[in-house]
């Protein structure tokens, strides 16, 4: 390993000892060198780094625990990034440090994301762990379980060296157990606001790691001005010494849906969007080892973006304009400009990072304004020349049947291209393990990487990540990746069909195997979180680097990983889930009992914030075209986020679900409609002549009545024809019973929502229809 990633990683473990000294371990003498190390938690860092299954070596393990009191150069690199990634000025950090000794750290939590009465459990990162739970129950120190089992995990790393691979199994381990870590605690410092423990020790580690790679790549080309102001000498916090970089993949859907069959959909939509992941974080990988910076420097990969910090020079600006050319040569070529990749950058100072309030109201504005430029200037047409290649004699016997762009490869139905989706499509399903490598391979990706699928854990020399893919919770060694979101699978372990996800509809409709009633269709649904923009740019939750990252991929885990774990064992399948949005395919009542746990689930996540979920949902048959499909619930999505509630003056706009042709809030949706509708279906099912298809297509009708009042004085009589209605059809039929609390629960509902009450109405009557 090279030294700046042995650097990065050093800088990833410098606060280790904050873990073993809460977890109170023993301290042993003379089991490390004897120094000052100003703070027990570095030396707890100290016997920590020299006892750990990863080994930096003694001189850099020195370096990395004198973090608080440099020694050395590398002390320093180590010492300055830490001190950044706090957020910390100077002179605050000092302070603070100093303080923080005398913290009772040991029962204190992380206060949670959101809920400013509620703290996380201290617990490793897992599905149930992110929600919060009652701040007074700090009663007792829960580390040392918790640092008995990291310690057992750790083990399990079979290469005792600096490998590519372990690299990133520390990382995952240290993501697991310090997650819900504070790295500080709450106190006032003078005359500072109170300092809270809403950092997690994680995004700490993570952040120092970042800059401990830029620093030392700036102090390697003669650049000490970062360190020089931490040391007190003369230095600039206003020089622009680093790069963010960003990286956005453009047009993902019309990517994953454009001319995909409706019949082979099932085989390549899921592998087409792990591909994007897959992809993404290769050129990532790319780009930190041609800007010759350690993977520790990527601050994140996800939903078709990632970041990097860089340091701002004119060979990694020539750099990056080269790699643009790549992407663009690469997109081009193998799938005709239609989707790629757009490099962005903006130069960053100390002060970007160090000053309150600077790195989100300044730093991440000027690099958005970046973003939008590079969309307007997608693969530089103008600049290069823009005929596309093709392949020849392309007729209807050799159409690749998948894109219909290309010819198929001899003895195959598809591309090079589609086939290459399809077979990750098969991996993805049935192997436990992938990795990257360089030079060979199975399956090239782009210039130099290769990815590889594995049943059986091992090794391979070229290789530089390797990922545990499945959605068990043991740790076999090696660092877990939510690559393989779900998919409902038949009896021979394939993935479902759309047409086998549109039989598993209604299952209470079918007897012996036999439908009796109950539609056969699927359902598309897609969401989102609404209004993210603002909510990062308004909320104390993104202030700092760390915050901003440990927001970003929280919100990422719910839906990649939580989102995953509630659909087990439903007729689902998952096109993408990650970032901050969703797209399910599946049964179509699976698939609307799913929407509505996983926005109870994302409120109760996202408790004491003003994050909401909208979503759009579209019914159609399993034979329509997948592209099409995209569209209308894209729509239907847009629909949501138009959504302005008419009868609540305090409620928010958004926050809303399209379904059925139908826009109704999130909260009346469940809490109210879905409620009331109870004593509609108990009343069916009773009665179920009396209250029969037909009387309910009657209330459909009464419903766009309501609505409808403005377009024709007619449609006024609405209540008059639902009173006759009800006593001609049900009064009258039935006169051993009340229907007062019925009626007016109707009545409410439709004077209340009009043709939004369809929605409910909808639903029970598609459940109901007789075959």
């Amino acid at each position: 390993m090279r030294d700046i990633d042995l650097v990065a990683v050093a800088g990833l473990l410098h606060d280790i000892g904050k873990f073993g000294q809460r977890a109170e371990i023993e301290l042993k003498k003379d089991s490390y060198k004897s120094y000052d190390y100003r703070y027990n938690h570095a030396r707890y860092t100290a016997q920590i780094l020299h006892e750990l299954s990863f080994n930096l070596g003694d001189e850099l393990s020195d370096s990395t625990s004198m973090h608080h009191n440099p020694k050395d150069d590398i002390s320093w690199v180590i010492a300055s990034a830490d001190r950044m990634a706090s957020g910390f000025e100077r002179e605050k950090f000092d302070e603070y440090n100093a303080k923080f000794e005398k913290e009772n750290f040991k029962r204190q939590r992380l206060w949670h994301l959101f809920d400013k009465d509620k703290k996380f459990a201290i617990d490793t990162l897992n599905p149930n762990s992110i929600y919060p739970v009652d701040k007074n129950k700090d009663s007792e120190n829960e580390y040392k379980k918790l640092w008995n089992s990291f310690i057992k995990d750790l083990k399990k790393i079979k290469e005792k060296a600096t490998s590519s691979i372990d690299r990133f199994t520390i990382d995952y381990l240290l993501k697991k157990y310090t997650s819900f870590m504070p790295s500080s605690t709450t106190f006032k410092i003078k005359d500072y606001a109170p300092v809270k423990a809403n950092i997690p020790l994680y995004d700490h580690l993570r952040a120092t790691a970042v800059f401990s790679s830029a620093i030392y790549k700036l102090y390697k080309n003669g650049n000490k001005n970062i360190m020089n102001y931490y040391k007190g000498d003369n230095s600039d916090m206003e020089q622009k010494d680093m790069l963010l970089i960003n990286g956005d993949f453009f047009c993902i859907q019309n990517f994953i849906f454009d001319q995909v069959p409706a019949l082979k959909a099932s085989k390549i939509l899921r592998a087409k969007s792990a591909y994007i992941q897959i992809l993404t974080k290769i050129i990532a990988f790319y780009i930190v080892d041609e800007l010759e910076l350690s993977y520790n420097s990527i601050i994140s990969t996800n939903a078709g973006k990632f970041e990097i910090l860089g340091v701002n020079d004119k060979d990694s600006i020539s750099k990056l304009h080269k790699i643009q050319k790549e992407l663009n040569d690469f997109f081009i070529k193998e799938y005709f400009a239609e989707t790629g990749i757009g490099i962005s950058f903006t130069e960053a100072s100390l002060a970007d990072f160090a000053v309150e309030g600077r790195y989100k109201n300044e730093l991440r504005k000027k690099l958005a304004d970046e973003v939008e430029k590079t969309k307007f200037k997608k693969f530089d047409l103008l600049a290069r020349d823009p005929v596309l290649s093709y392949d020849e004699d392309i007729n209807n016997q050799n159409l690749c049947e998948y894109c219909n762009k290309r010819k198929k490869e001899e003895g195959k139905d598809g591309c090079q291209s589609c086939n290459l989706f399809i077979d990750i499509g098969k991996k993805l399903a049935k192997s436990n393990f992938f990795s990257i490598s360089k030079g060979s391979g199975q399956y090239k990706i782009f210039g130099n990487y290769f990815i590889n699928f594995s049943d059986e854990l091992r090794r391979i020399d070229n290789v530089i990540a390797l990922y545990d893919i499945t959605n068990d919770k043991e740790f076999k060694g090696y660092a877990k990746w939510e690559l393989s979101s779900y998919v409902a699978k038949n009896d021979e372990d394939e993935v479902k069909t759309f047409e086998e996800l549109a039989k598993e509809s209604v299952k209470e409709g079918k007897k012996d195997g036999v439908r009796e009633h109950g539609v056969e269709a699927l359902m598309a649904m897609k969401g989102d979180v609404d209004s993210m923009g603002k909510f990062i740019q308004n909320s104390k939750v993104t202030n700092s680097f760390a915050r901003y990252n440990f927001f970003s991929r929280m919100i990422d885990y719910f839906f990649s990983v939580k989102a995953s774990q509630m659909m087990k064992e439903k007729a689902l399948y998952t096109v993408f889930a990650g970032g901050d949005d969703i797209f399910v395919l599946g049964a179509w009542d699976e698939v609307i009992k799913f929407t509505r746990e996983l926005r109870e689930e994302f409120i109760e996540f996202a408790r004491g914030s003003e994050l909401t979920l909208s979503v759009g949902m579209i019914m159609t048959k399993p034979n329509k075209p997948i592209n099409f499909v995209a569209d209308v619930v894209e729509e239907a999505l847009e629909k949501s986020k138009e959504y302005k509630p008419e009868q609540k003056e305090e409620d928010k706009e958004k926050n809303a679900i399209t379904l059925f042709g139908q826009t109704v809030g999130f909260d009346d949706y469940i809490y109210d409609m879905t409620k009331d509708f109870q004593i509609i279906k108990e009343m069916a099912q009773k009665y179920p002549d009396v209250f029969n298809t037909a009387f309910l297509y009657r209330l459909l009708e009464l419903c766009d009545m309501k609505e409808n009042i403005e377009d024709d004085i007619k449609n006024t009589m609405w209540k008059s024809k639902l009173s006759y209605m009800f006593k001609r059809n049900v009064v009258k039929k039935i006169k051993n019973e009340n229907f007062d609390d019925l009626f007016k629960q109707i009545n409410k509902n439709i004077e209340t929502y009009g043709a939004g009450f369809k929605v409910v109405l909808s639903e029970f009557i598609y459940k109901r229809r007789v075959k």
